[in-house]
């Protein structure tokens, strides 16, 4: 994949990127709800139906991400610039997502002592918010990743 043709990396990159933003952005949107007043505009709209609607859309992204983003980290790792400290960034990165991966699944979750119908969290401290927090800093690792190449190409060169 190293001598892949420019084109395929962009396009490749940008699939990753979109099917992360719909990760992320539904995360958010959803975080947005919960924490909006009972009278705010998005009142006609059950949570549970806007929970199922974004799931819809993020589960169709997730196959396209997870594809991509490995399909992307083997084109890097085959690249001669990448030195130690990029690997630990990369694994971290990995580690996140995972993670971030794990929480979503459904029907894997430990069932919450405090989650009965009287004990409602804080938009903030939900399982959705956890996920929202572990993509913004997968998108972090991934800007440094970037960086860190870039210097390793303008090193060589």
């Amino acid at each position: 994949m190293a001598e892949s043709p420019v084109v395929l990396l962009v396009a490749l990159r940008y699939i990753h990127v979109v099917a992360a933003a719909l990760w992320l952005g539904g995360g958010i949107v959803v975080l947005a709800a919960r924490a909006a007043p009972s009278a705010a505009p998005l009142t006609g709209i059950s949570s549970a139906v806007l929970g199922r609607t974004v799931g819809r859309l993020v589960g169709t992204g997730l196959a396209v991400f997870v594809l991509t983003g490995a399909l992307l980290t083997f084109n890097r790792l085959t690249e001669q610039t990448i030195d130690a400290p990029y690997v630990a960034v990369l694994a971290s990165k990995i580690l996140l997502t995972l993670a971030m991966f794990r929480l979503a699944v459904p029907g894997r979750r430990r069932s919450d002592p405090n989650a009965g119908p009287g004990a409602s969290r804080p938009w903030w401290q939900g399982r959705t918010a956890m996920i929202v927090v572990l993509g913004l800093l997968a998108y972090l690792l991934s800007i440094i990743l970037n960086e860190m190449a870039e210097l390793g190409f303008r090193s060589v060169g």
